[in-house]
């Protein structure tokens, strides 16, 4: 099982740090200090590797998020998410960058996505339904947030206003959208 987890963890610095495509196999063998034969032992091929390391990262996030204590306000529950997500950031830099490129690339990640779009749109239909929230069109809403969460997110994670409260900032921008 070390060898597993060192070929997870060296694939994934890889692809965090070059993408998929410019990663190799013989690389990630490099990388884990083990025979390139070995990562077909335990994966069928590259991909096959990178799904594996995209739902781990994806189950830790989901759980965590599922986790989350929840109040009767829908929308301390949608800033809640907003701070989960950007945590996660923060906390796990080489985790979401794999998550980004490997979605990117097609061949993982893309679960990630659906389970926190899923998310808000539970939050904006209970809004909506008890009236706390002013909400148009629900899914186009939910959209556009996820879309704030991911672009928010890569700039964060290329180091641009790293520093910046884009959970507080993006609540206060939603709030106004929201409760309009």
């Amino acid at each position: 099982m070390e060898t597993r987890r060192a070929l997870l963890n060296a694939a994934r610095a890889l692809v965090a740090a070059k993408g998929v495509k410019s990663v190799t196999v013989a690389g990630i063998a490099t990388q884990a200090g083990v025979a390139k034969g070995l990562l077909f032992y335990y994966f069928k091929n590259k991909d096959s590797l990178i799904r594996a390391i995209a739902e781990e990262i994806e189950a830790d996030y989901t759980a965590a998020l599922q986790a989350m204590p929840r109040t009767s306000s829908v929308l301390d529950n949608l800033h809640a998410l907003f701070r989960h997500h950007f945590s996660f950031l923060d906390q796990d830099p080489e985790g979401a960058q794999f998550l980004y490129q490997s979605a990117s690339a097609g061949t993982g990640g893309l679960a990630f996505y659906e389970h926190l779009y899923e998310a808000i749109l539970k939050l904006l239909e209970q809004g909506a339904a008890t009236g706390e929230l002013h909400v148009g069109d629900v899914e186009e809403t939910a959209y556009m947030i996820l879309g704030s969460l991911h672009g928010v997110g890569r700039l964060k994670l290329f180091e641009f206003k790293r520093d910046y409260d884009a959970a507080r900032h993006m609540a206060a921008f939603f709030d106004k959208i929201l409760l309009a």
